[in-house]
């Protein structure tokens, strides 16, 4: 059995706001789905503010989020 951790960097243009729009379609609509159109802009704006805190935008504008990855390989 074979068993890693990879972690890929994907540089996204956009800084911060770039971050969000990567979970809003995913991680972030279980939190967003249950909120009124207000409840979600105030919700994306502190989660932004807390992205931006751990993800600081390089020279360029962009932000390297980290993708980690497990793999598995077993065989018999």
């Amino acid at each position: 059995m074979d068993v890693w951790l990879t972690v890929y960097h994907h540089p996204l243009a956009g800084g911060p706001a770039a971050v969000v729009e990567w979970f809003k379609g995913s991680g972030l609509r279980p939190f967003l789905q249950p909120l009124d159109e207000a409840g979600r802009a105030a919700y994306l704006a502190r989660y932004q503010a807390e992205i931006a805190k751990a993800y600081p935008a390089l020279p360029d504008g962009s932000v390297l989020l980290p993708f980690p990855r497990l793999f598995i390989v077993a065989t018999r």
